[in-house]
């Protein structure tokens, strides 16, 4: 379950609830969720984990890198188990660093939809979260990160969509 934080107290039971999001991803395995006759462009699911656990002043790097790697785990599940006879379909996590708790797991129905998070370029080549993060991607998986700093943003804000190649 996603919770929001109000407060500085740190987040209790840390360990459990990131075996939980451990037990989560692993609900992936085997799962294939074709599209529906509702002709959606897209499925996600949002990283169901307290928002101090990966965001705010009590947040651990090594807390947000754990749960950022789960959910690279969900989506290789996800890309193992697709059927792509049916139609176009590509797996891919949508990031926001620092912001994790912002990120997901998203299914592509659609090409150009997807070319639209992807980007035509990888805008943070040389600085590529999976190194800074010691992160395992699968072996199929790419990486493109771009900046979205706003003016008022009192830290730098990157957007990554780490996933199937388009």
């Amino acid at each position: 379950m996603r919770q929001i934080t109000v407060g500085t107290k740190p987040v209790r039971g840390s360990i459990r609830r990131l075996r939980a999001l451990e037990r989560w991803a692993l609900g992936f395995h085997g799962s294939c969720y074709p599209q529906s006759e509702h002709k959606e462009a897209y499925k996600n699911w949002k990283i169901p984990v307290h928002s101090g656990l990966v965001q705010g002043p009590r947040a651990r790097v090594e807390n947000q890198a754990f749960c950022i790697q789960q959910l690279l785990e969900a989506a290789n599940h996800l890309s193992k188990a697709a059927d792509r006879s049916v139609g176009y379909y590509r797996v891919a996590c949508l990031l926001v660093w620092p912001w994790v708790h912002q990120s997901e797991v998203t299914v592509f129905y659609d090409r150009d939809y997807y070319l639209g998070f992807l980007g035509q370029a990888n805008t943070l080549e040389s600085d590529l979260l999976s190194q800074t993060l010691a992160l395992h991607l699968p072996g199929n998986f790419i990486e493109h990160g771009h900046d979205v700093t706003q003016p008022e943003d009192e830290v730098e804000v990157q957007w990554w969509c780490i996933g199937e190649p388009a």
